[in-house]
């Protein structure tokens, strides 16, 4: 089984590259990493090279997940392991076809996702300045699929996630380390990205992004509220291509699993324990 350590990046076609860009380090609060070849490749206060690499396009929407292993040889060996499972493999092993990683291979998922394995990520120390919230890390981020089941085997045989939680049966929440997900799944009549989630210091940035954000006329989508499932507290925006970006902290941390027994969250009061209720476009 190929060991996934994190979610580490996630790539968005963007048709306006100028307009993502602007808003993701003006109002979002990222850092400009690298510009190459119509990408822009961006970072948050983690060490990390980029975790959001924004790529001129037709089509907004995912382009692609990263997913970080430990070595060189984990990405050799995954290359085996997928050829055995019958996983269509677009890039074999070799060295990275993008910056900010030593190698990569790519492939597809059973939705049609791309999804990048990489080992060596490059560390970038400097500082990008200050922002109005700056946020820590990736959190996580979470995909429409038309196979809920199918998605969460996939992922769990394939690269090891473990299950943390449910909502009903139509979403899955996974865990490839400590957080309580870093990639979940929600049943949808059509596969794509849902939102991804960016994770900052506490509760007191999420409402200072809130302010700051609705006074520059960023449409504000859901929150604040705390889910149930990893017990997080959350506000949701649009970024301006409509991509559903969420502000995040509190998540709940498993640091040994016989301690832990995933739960099924039974309804749309436990969505968010604030008793919002989610908006239409979260739902559909």
């Amino acid at each position: 089984m190929i060991k996934v350590r994190k979610v580490g990046r996630i790539a968005l076609g963007a048709k306006d590259l100028d307009k993502q860009t602007a808003f993701y380090v003006d109002h979002w609060g990222l850092g400009i990493t690298e510009e190459t070849d119509g990408k822009v490749y961006l970072r948050t206060a983690a060490p990390e090279h980029n975790a959001v690499t924004l790529g001129r396009a037709e089509e907004t929407g995912l382009q692609e997940l990263g997913l970080e292993v430990g070595s060189a040889d984990d990405l050799e060996r995954a290359a085996t392991e997928l050829a055995n499972a019958g996983v269509r493999i677009e890039k074999v092993p070799g060295p990275a076809d993008r910056p900010g990683a030593k190698r990569n291979l790519r492939l597809r998922d059973p939705d049609g996702n791309a999804v990048e394995l990489y080992w060596g990520d490059d560390k970038v120390s400097e500082d990008y300045g200050d922002r109005n919230v700056k946020p820590l890390n990736l959190s996580h981020v979470v995909i429409r699929t038309t196979d809920v089941d199918r998605a969460y085997a996939f992922y769990k045989d394939v690269f090891g996630f473990k299950e943390s939680d449910w909502n009903g049966h139509h979403m899955v929440f996974l865990r490839c380390n400590e957080v309580h997900h870093q990639l979940a799944f929600v049943a949808r009549t059509k596969a794509g990205l849902d939102h991804v989630a960016f994770e900052v210091n506490d509760f007191m940035d999420i409402a200072k992004g809130v302010f700051y954000l609705g006074d520059k006329g960023v449409p504000r989508l859901w929150g604040p509220g705390r889910h149930g499932a990893g017990n997080n507290l959350f506000s949701y925006f649009w970024d301006p291509e409509q991509n559903i970006i969420e502000y995040t902290t509190d998540l709940i941390r498993i640091y040994d699993d016989s301690t832990w027994t995933p739960r099924v969250w039974p309804g749309r009061d436990t969505i968010d324990l604030w008793k919002q209720g989610p908006p239409p476009v979260m739902r559909e």
